[in-house]
């Protein structure tokens, strides 16, 4: 998979920033060491507005992280870091966490090591018996629209 939105070194600060978003455990690697990095650059290119806050999210990292670049600083202090700029931007660090879940945990290595055998729906969980009787009052407001 080649960078498509993001810069190199954005993919190498991405990968560090997920690595310790979804650190190694067990036989699963980290995130960032899976390619999560380049799985969150082609939803960028195909999805443009998850551009903005996921860049957002990586600058403040390097600002935050001061003048030593966030590659170089230990594992606790990259995690302070990433504290701080989830408390700075809480709605851009959340779609970089979301967009990094969404790249680690779809991959099939990664659900069969979990145990997860396919998505959980539309076959998996089972789900109660829907209660018809709940759309009796829309359904006793008539017809709200008309034909074209």
């Amino acid at each position: 998979m080649t960078p498509r939105i993001l810069s190199p070194e954005e993919l190498g600060l991405l990968t560090m920033v997920q690595d310790e978003l979804v650190p190694a455990h067990g036989d699963l690697s980290a995130a960032g060491t899976l390619g999560a990095a380049q799985t969150v650059d082609a939803y960028l290119a195909e999805r443009p507005q998850l551009r903005h806050p996921v860049l957002t999210a990586l600058r403040a990292v390097e600002v935050i992280a001061g003048g030593t670049p966030f590659v170089e600083l230990d594992s606790e202090r990259r995690v302070d870091v990433l504290r701080r700029v989830e408390c700075a931007d809480p709605e851009s660090f959340s779609e970089l966490v979301k967009q990094t879940y969404n790249a680690y945990y779809t991959r099939p290595d990664v659900q069969a090591s979990l145990g997860i055998d396919g998505p959980p729906q539309p076959v998996g969980f089972e789900l109660p018996a829907f209660d018809e009787s709940r759309l009796a009052r829309v359904r006793g407001m008539g017809k709200l629209w008309r034909d074209a």
